[in-house]
């Protein structure tokens, strides 16, 4: 069975925007895994990998790191449940993942990052707020007095997949696809560490979210 290293907080609260974009995938196309919980500190459990990151996605003794390359095995280790429709599929969902990870993300962290602390216990804490802060210069708590303008940036740069979404229903289509997984661990990440309001209950979007969270709900974790 494949193994799944994800990151886990207090509580064992899975939280990673790219391992929650893997686990929908897996779960969508009714392939069997299990989850290993990896905290922050826990660097000496997925040394074998060479990288510091996850997910890693293990099956027997090879692993895959960074969720495009666990996406790309997956289409290609299993053909019969074509992960990627077409080409013009695989690169539009190459497209969400690079404006995912350098755009939205970004936007995402100033809107939560004062609040993931709540989510993380003991030493990941500290970790957190060292690797963090060092990366941002300052403290987690300085995008606190533009929280509302960063919302009002996120809901506005989505727009277009709005549009794709009140047209076809998912970002793929008729039916939740590799497109929608990709797109997924965003809102999945700020529903897990933030009390904000990142979409109104009414947006197109916010529904679209809802219908992929039953999706995940199948599996715990």
């Amino acid at each position: 069975m494949l193994e799944l290293y994800d990151l886990s907080g207090k509580n064992d609260l899975r939280f990673s925007p790219p391992c929650w974009n893997i686990k929908l995938c897996l779960i969508q196309n009714n392939i069997k895994f299990t989850t290993i919980p990896i905290r922050f500190i826990d660097k000496d459990k997925i040394a074998f990998s060479k990288q510091t990151l996850v997910p890693i996605l293990k099956y027997k003794d090879r692993f895959v790191t960074d969720s495009w390359n666990i996406i790309n095995w997956l289409d290609h280790n299993y053909p019969e449940k074509k992960i990627f429709i077409n080409n013009s599929s695989k690169n539009f969902s190459y497209f969400l993942y690079l404006w995912t990870s350098k755009q939205l993300l970004p936007i995402l962290f100033k809107i939560i990052a004062h609040e993931i602390p709540n989510v993380l216990e003991g030493n990941d804490i500290e970790y957190y707020l060292k690797t963090r802060e060092e990366r941002i210069n300052g403290p987690i708590t300085k995008f606190q007095p533009f929280i509302s303008s960063s919302i009002k940036e996120f809901r506005k740069s989505i727009d277009p997949i709005r549009k794709i979404i009140i047209n076809n229903g998912f970002i793929s289509g008729k039916k939740p696809g590799i497109e929608d997984c990709i797109f997924f661990g965003n809102f999945k990440w700020v529903n897990v560490c933030s009390s904000c309001n990142l979409l109104d209950n009414e947006d197109p979007v916010y529904k679209w979210y809802k219908n992929l969270l039953k999706i995940a709900n199948k599996q715990i974790n």
